[in-house]
């Protein structure tokens, strides 16, 4: 495929599932100058039960030939932090499948959240979050959850983490340690960063330079109102400072950029960027 990218970056520019098949995803993509697409697994058309062995193969060696990549964003519903064993071994299985599915496809990267776990207290009338009121046991959990995850997608796909909202430490200290240690990588949302204010955005940043050299994989989308996924240049974001970083470490962006009218705009901003490729 002949890429009309914009010059703002330096990368390969992709897009997060708007929805629609794969032959509907790959016309979009080639319309619009996108190299990456990222397959949004929450979409009940993408669970691994609706893709025979042959469809996938099809569906890598499809896009191996129009020059087009897939990643993978992992659903917000699988819990990996579950105290009841069993919940949690059965949300690693449907983790696993789809883990299968995306490496079957010929995905390159398997992106997903920390992830919350949370219920609703009748007697504080508030949504409480297991890992604020049990981090240390939440974040041992995570852990392990994490190891698995990681084993299972050795030699066949990259498993990456997003920061998204707040991040507790212990499991920013668990994010980091595995990252060191067994290569996991990281995404870094820079519209979720600045949805954070303070001390938790400085604590965000801070570690992903820290981490600098792991970071695979870059989100970009506006903040309008406090709502994230806006299109670029209608909020406060700082899009040619985050992409000045994202292009010194010449990774891949992918605009999370919803409806799908905001992500054509958002394709025409950047266009009108004058974007240097260093860290500033």
């Amino acid at each position: 495929m002949i890429s009309n990218k914009p010059d703002a970056i330096k990368g390969r520019l992709g897009f997060a599932d708007i929805g629609g098949d794969f032959s509907r995803l790959s016309e979009f993509s080639q319309g619009h100058g996108f190299e990456l697409i990222q397959i949004n697994l929450d979409n009940p058309r993408h669970f691994p039960e609706r893709y025979s062995a042959g469809e996938r193969a099809e569906i890598k060696t499809r896009f191996a030939e129009l020059g087009i990549g897939l990643c993978f964003h992992s659903p917000s519903d699988i819990p990996m932090m579950n105290r009841h064993e069993s919940i949690r071994q059965a949300s690693l299985n449907r983790a696993f499948e789809m883990i299968d599915l995306a490496a079957d496809m010929g995905g390159e990267y398997f992106i997903f959240h920390p992830g919350r776990l949370a219920f609703y207290s009748l007697s504080l009338k508030k949504v409480v979050f297991m890992e604020q009121r049990f981090p240390e046991r939440t974040s041992e959990l995570f852990a392990d959850s994490l190891g698995r995850l990681l084993a299972h997608c050795k030699g066949k796909i990259e498993l990456c983490i997003e920061n998204t909202h707040e991040i507790a430490t212990p499991f920013l200290n668990v994010i980091g340690d595995l990252v060191v240690r067994d290569g996991l990588g990281l995404v870094w949302d820079a519209g979720h960063t600045e949805q954070l204010i303070g001390s938790k955005r400085t604590q965000i940043v801070q570690f992903f330079q820290n981490h600098i050299g792991h970071v695979k994989l870059a989100h970009l989308h506006d903040i309008k109102n406090g709502i994230s996924h806006k299109a670029l240049g209608s909020g406060g974001l700082n899009v040619s400072g985050y992409l000045e970083i994202f292009n010194a470490l010449s990774i891949d962006v992918v605009l999370e950029i919803f409806p799908e009218s905001e992500l054509v705009n958002s394709v025409d901003y950047l266009r009108k960027l004058n974007v240097v490729d260093k860290l500033s």
